[in-house]
């Protein structure tokens, strides 16, 4: 029975050690009382823009959760998924998006692919690969214009910079992976993102050493 147990523990052990993002002593990122980072954390922006050869797709705002997997000394990964709401004209919070061209955009998918921090030195930067959908329509309930998916490839991922304490900005070039002829063939995009700890009350702010 003591045999069945002790390996019944290093059963569970090892189940924990592969869930739980890689620890170091003085992880990347803390919260503000100096503790690691939780596995999950949010980012969220209000200036993400998408610029195309079509006009410029824009959200009030743009949330990311991410599953932190890795989180050591001098770096950071993971991936999530998120969601981008809000007109930016009438400074809604909520419902679609907009577009320069006046029609409506509905993000209807946001995935994280991979996201890094590697602090080198003074600079803490890394990459991102992501992916989201959208939808155009003339108004609010009228029928589907195009249905496009932009995004990032393998080879070309866009830059994350750290620019302060509990933020980053991501900035490159993006290009359609799924539509018709209708959609722009890419583009580039950019926003400034807050780093936070994903719980509903009280979320404590994510620092960035």
């Amino acid at each position: 029975m003591l045999k069945k147990l002790t390996l019944l523990a290093l059963s569970v052990g090892a189940l924990l050690a592969f869930a739980a993002p890689a620890q170091a002593a003085n992880p990347l990122l803390t919260n503000d009382l100096g503790e690691p980072a939780p596995t999950y954390i949010t980012a969220t922006s209000s200036n993400t823009i998408t610029h195309t050869s079509a006009g410029t797709l824009e959200c009030t705002t743009v949330e990311l959760t991410l599953h932190i997997t890795e989180n050591t000394n001098n770096k950071a990964s993971g991936h999530g998924t998120g969601k981008a709401e809000g007109t930016v004209p009438a400074k809604t919070h909520t419902g679609h998006c907009g577009s320069s061209s006046g029609a409506v955009v509905e993000i209807t998918n946001v995935t994280v692919s991979n996201i890094s921090l590697e602090k080198v030195g003074a600079e803490t930067k890394g990459t991102a690969g992501f992916s989201f959908t959208y939808d155009l329509r003339s108004a609010t309930g009228a029928g589907l214009l195009a249905e496009c998916t932009f995004g990032t490839t393998a080879e070309n991922k866009v830059e994350v910079t750290k620019t302060g304490t509990h933020t980053i900005k991501i900035h490159g070039n993006i290009v359609k992976t799924a539509g018709g002829a209708f959609c722009p063939s890419g583009g580039s995009i950019t926003g400034d993102f807050t780093l936070e700890e994903d719980v509903p009350v009280s979320p404590r702010p994510i620092h960035i050493h």
